[in-house]
C-alpha cells in the first residue's frame, strides 16, 4: 500500500530556523510513518480522552498536517472527527487551507507529531502543548470563533493552554 504520508529526508535552505538558532534537517529529526498511520494508536489515546471529547457536536474535527504538505499545498491529513460513538481516527487529503474540512488544523515540523505519539499511552495531549508551546506545531483555526462554541471545542482548547475565550465571555 503506497502512502502519501512524510518522509525523511536531505533539509534544504527552506527548512525553517529551530530555537538554537541553527538550522533543522529532516535528517536531524526523522519522520516516524507510524506515527501518522497508527490508527489503532490514535484510536486508544482518543478512547482514554474521551471525556475531553464528549461536548463536542457530531463531525466535529481537528486536523494534523506536515508542514511539508502545507507548503506544497497537497499531501495527507490525519483527523479526529467526532462521531456519534465518538471520536474516529481517519486520513484524508489535504488540499490546502482554503478547502480544509477540519475547524482546528494542527501543523507539525518534523519530529512534532512523533513526539505526541511517543506519549500516546501517557501524557501525548501534555505532549501536545508542549509541541505548541515550542512552535513545533503550529494551530490554525479555520473557523469562526463562534462556531468553535457552538460545537463544543472549548474544553479541549482549554485542555492544550489555549483559553481562547479569555476572562470574559
Amino acid at each position: 500500500m503506497s502512502s502519501s504520508f512524510p518522509s525523511g529526508g536531505v533539509g534544504n535552505a527552506a527548512t525553517p530556523p529551530v530555537h538554537g538558532g541553527g538550522r533543522r534537517s529532516d535528517a536531524m529529526a526523522p519522520i516516524d510513518a507510524d506515527a501518522w498511520s497508527d490508527r489503532a494508536g490514535w484510536q486508544a489515546l482518543l478512547a482514554r480522552e474521551q471525556l475531553l471529547f464528549e461536548p463536542m457536536c457530531a463531525g466535529a474535527s481537528v486536523g494534523f498536517v506536515a508542514r511539508a504538505s502545507t507548503d506544497a499545498g497537497a499531501g495527507e491529513m490525519l483527523v479526529w472527527r467526532r462521531s456519534a460513538e465518538g471520536m474516529q481516527v481517519a486520513h484524508q487529503p489535504f488540499t490546502g487551507f482554503a478547502d480544509c474540512p477540519v475547524a482546528l488544523l494542527f501543523v507539525a515540523e518534523p519530529g512534532a507529531l512523533e513526539a505526541v505519539h511517543a506519549r500516546r499511552h501517557d501524557n501525548a495531549l501534555g505532549t501536545l502543548k508542549l509541541q505548541l508551546r515550542v512552535g513545533a506545531m503550529l494551530l490554525y483555526v479555520i473557523v469562526a470563533k463562534r462556531q468553535l462554541l457552538d460545537d463544543g471545542y472549548e474544553d479541549f482548547l482549554e485542555a492544550l493552554g489555549l483559553a481562547f475565550l479569555g476572562a470574559c465571555r
